[in-house]
């Protein structure tokens, strides 16, 4: 049964290289986030977090825990917004309260009474050892940020969306170069942002002059704008190409490809898919021996125009120690509501 689903997803993509589709979980993870994508089933932000991160554990993830235990933080933010009211007098003010009570779920220490017992829910803490996945592909997932209370600037806002969402209020996801925050909202305040990592409230105008922001970039909206559900699926698509990568080191890039072609088809200006095709191009042109092969010099054009219509998009790389400088700045001095 597994080779004849093998032989079907190679006519359906048109693959010949068949030791690419012996990863099936992989495979299936695509084709569910790009039915999400072109409307065939319902976008559902939990079902494609977690299908990306089953692929990598090929398979070995079960949804229902996964889902449960959302629903257990949900839980404790439920219990915590009904008892615990914020000082604010808006007519939202039931959501704002959620709103904080999840926060501070993920950012503060939380009494649970069991039966006789109070027991604490410790905050969740930044991944400051391995911040970008480059020791363990594994320590950018939910499912990491779980198990140990240790994540980043991908894992954290994730879990503090599907939170929101298994709670029925809104929240959306917002980008800025190598990162990703929370944008919230109240009618007092209109939308405001939640850096997760750092527990702070940083100002957009913070975000945009500490962050290595050109104002290209946000022309183009490749940073700081809301994401639609439609946006969020695609991301999860790109961290599917990026997870394969990590797993199947050295493969042809064929499966990397078709994820970013499709993300760019419903997310055109996706920076994050838009360097990973970049990148995927660099790695097959270093690999050709013969720089002059027609072959190579069409790889070679691809690319660079890959590269130039990023930089004219308004990306410009950061250093991983500015990165780390600039989350710093936003947990002190001034931003915020």
């Amino acid at each position: 049964m597994k080779y004849k689903l093998i032989f079907i997803l190679a006519i359906l993509f048109g693959i010949r290289n068949f030791h690419i589709l012996a990863q099936v979980d992989y495979m299936r993870g695509f084709r569910l986030l790009e039915n999400m994508l072109d409307g065939t089933d319902t976008a559902d932000l939990s079902k494609a977090v977690f299908s990306v991160e089953n692929a990598y554990y090929e398979g070995n993830l079960a949804q229902s825990a996964f889902d449960s235990r959302i629903e257990y933080y949900a839980g404790i933010c439920r219990s915590l917004a009904k008892n615990r009211n914020i000082i604010y007098a808006g007519r939202d003010s039931c959501s704002v309260n959620i709103q904080a009570a999840v926060f501070s779920f993920m950012t503060d220490s939380i009494p649970i009474l069991l039966e006789d017992t109070v027991i604490y829910h410790l905050p969740l803490r930044y991944n400051s050892e391995d911040f970008a996945g480059e020791k363990e592909w594994s320590h950018m997932f939910v499912t990491t940020l779980m198990a140990t209370g240790k994540g980043n600037c991908h894992s954290m806002p994730l879990l503090y969306k599907l939170i929101m969402n298994k709670l029925e209020e809104k929240c959306w996801l917002a980008l800025a170069p190598n990162h990703m925050y929370v944008k919230a909202y109240t009618e007092k305040s209109g939308l405001y942002n939640l850096e997760l990592t750092t527990g702070s409230h940083p100002s957009d105008a913070r975000i945009i002059t500490s962050g290595y922001i050109h104002p290209d970039a946000i022309r183009n909206s490749l940073y700081i704008n809301t994401l639609t559900v439609k946006e969020e699926i695609a991301l999860c698509l790109v961290d599917l190409a990026q997870g394969y990568g990590r797993k199947y080191p050295g493969n042809d890039g064929i499966f990397i490809r078709e994820c970013c072609r499709t993300v760019l088809k419903y997310y055109p200006n996706c920076i994050n898919a838009l360097l990973v095709q970049a990148g995927i191009m660099t790695e097959h042109y270093l690999k050709i021996t013969d720089k002059e092969s027609l072959a190579a010099q069409k790889l070679k054009k691809e690319m660079e125009a890959a590269y130039s219509n990023i930089h004219k998009l308004g990306y410009r790389k950061k250093p991983g120690k500015m990165y780390e400088d600039w989350l710093y700045s936003l947990s002190s001095g001034y931003g915020g509501l």
